[in-house]
């Protein structure tokens, strides 16, 4: 008979690279590592050096499983594809043209990949589902494949569903309605097909896998879960959200020394707006003053973080991007911090002052508003966060759209037309402002929060996933081990 094993598990990683993707990589690779397996990253050494630095800066988790995560390094093809030595992640890119560099390169280093996992053959591979090269490897080491997906599973379905229902896109005037679906969903301009191009490919590469990993929780998705794995006949692995899951609970906005917490302390419960728009969107100037317009007539405080790093191309004088006078008359009446530096985002999110949080949909951040049962106001600039903003508004009712008025494909891409300072003020107001819409909209976020809390504890839905794939994988090596007679 077969004897089953117990050895820890060798689990190979390949995140991609985007912070985005990385991140809760780095959670997955210790949450495996809290549970005894022994995790190789392989990434290049830019991306190494984020890597190590989210590792060691996660905290501390029991029975060291820090120990057990290795970083294995393989080179960058930067001269091979155009690329300045470093730069090797979407942070450090500025236009399309290098952006695509990068995706080329992301499939120039399978050769690498593969000398590797011959050297030392684990007995799983996780890729994300960027790196689509990865069932052909997996093909030829006989090795078990998952794939890692940062998106919703959501995303996917809403991608498989434009895919056989193309005529939908065929009209150039809304809404568009996506048939097929567990909900109606409608959005108010046209889904970009260049969009679906991009993602239909991933989606057909998880062919041969053992399903795909997403950072959310069952709950959170659960109709669009069974609809993927009924369409697709692929195994989706609830493991999330992964920050949550690492540290159990959400962090407390206590005893900081931030600038901004001290300010949200002199404001009171649920009255202020957190705006913020993750570290890869590029509003243009136009979009930005708007953006204060809007914030500033809808008269409540609000905290905006704007990204002005070398990447964002925004002007440093008030009166191009700002209101003259803009962030000294919001200081001088205690109504608004415009801060341009990194915050702490889950403190922010989780103190009690904050209201709503104004987003751009990004999965990360949606991620930590639900886990501090934060309702949102959803404005999106690029790619999925258009499908993303659906399951906030349509799917589970926790926040208010500003509305779109185009779809961008690429965060990179310049936008013909901006959302009005008129469009920003409704959807604040919407919220803030109170009344039986608002209050419905706080209570769902509060319960959906609840859930997210339960999903990550023991017994919980995201913990007993964790549990499960850890025992498929130990299965599956149990049934390649030779056979002890008894």
């Amino acid at each position: 008979m077969t004897k089953s094993t117990s050895r820890p598990l060798k689990i190979h990683l390949l995140p991609y690279y985007a912070r985005g993707h990385q991140i809760p990589v780095v959670h997955l690779a210790r949450l495996l590592a809290s549970r005894g397996q022994h995790v190789t990253i392989i990434t290049t050494p830019s991306n190494a050096r984020l890597i190590d630095k989210a590792i060691i800066g996660g905290g501390s988790d029991h029975d060291n499983a820090s120990d057990r995560i290795c970083i294995h390094t393989i080179n960058f093809p930067a001269e091979q594809v155009g690329l300045p030595p470093g730069v090797e992640n979407f942070s450090d890119v500025v236009d399309n043209s290098a952006a695509g560099k990068l995706c080329i390169a992301s499939h120039l280093i399978q050769l690498q990949v593969e000398s590797f996992i011959e050297e030392s053959l684990p007995d799983a591979l996780i890729a994300d589902i960027m790196f689509t090269w990865s069932q052909a490897t997996a093909r030829r080491f006989k090795i078990p494949r998952l794939t890692f997906n940062p998106l919703l599973i959501f995303d996917m379905c809403v991608v498989e569903a434009i895919r056989a229902h193309p005529e939908i896109l065929k009209s150039n005037t809304g809404p568009y309605t996506i048939p097929g679906l567990p909900h109606k969903i409608t959005f108010p301009v046209k889904p970009m097909a260049t969009f679906n191009k991009v993602m239909e490919p991933t989606i057909d590469a998880e062919k041969e896998s053992l399903g795909v990993i997403v950072n959310s929780f069952k709950e959170l998705d659960a109709e669009y879960a069974e609809h993927y794995e009924k369409i697709t006949s692929r195994r989706v692995w609830h493991i999330g959200p992964t920050d949550l899951m690492v540290h159990k609970t959400v962090p407390r906005a206590v005893d900081s020394e931030h600038e901004c917490l001290k300010w949200l302390s002199t404001k009171k419960n649920s009255s202020v707006v957190y705006v913020a728009f993750g570290s890869l969107a590029r509003l243009t100037d136009k979009q930005l003053y708007e953006l204060a317009l809007g914030l500033e007539r809808s008269g409540h405080p609000f905290i905006w973080v704007v990204s002005r790093n070398k990447n964002n191309r925004v002007e440093e004088t008030e009166g191009k991007w700002l209101p003259e006078g803009f962030v000294e008359t919001m200081k001088k009446e205690g109504r608004g911090m415009v801060i341009t530096e990194w915050v702490p985002q889950p403190l922010i999110l989780n103190h009690a002052a904050i209201g709503a949080f104004l987003t751009h949909c990004g999965t990360n951040s949606v991620n930590e508003s639900v886990a501090a049962g934060v309702p949102m106001i959803t404005m999106p600039t690029s790619g999925d966060q258009y499908f993303i903003e659906k399951v906030i508004s349509e799917v589970h009712g926790i926040g208010v759209e500003v509305g779109a008025v185009e779809w961008i494909i690429s965060q990179y891409d310049t936008p013909k037309e901006v959302v009005s300072a008129e469009m920003i003020e409704k959807a604040v107001k919407r919220l803030m402002d109170g009344g039986d819409e608002a209050e419905k909209i706080r209570k769902r976020a509060k319960e959906l929060q609840e859930k997210a809390l339960k999903a990550v504890e023991e017994g919980g839905s995201s913990y007993d996933t964790l549990t499960e794939l850890i025992d498929h994988l130990q299965k599956l090596v149990a049934l390649k081990a030779p056979a002890t007679s008894t």
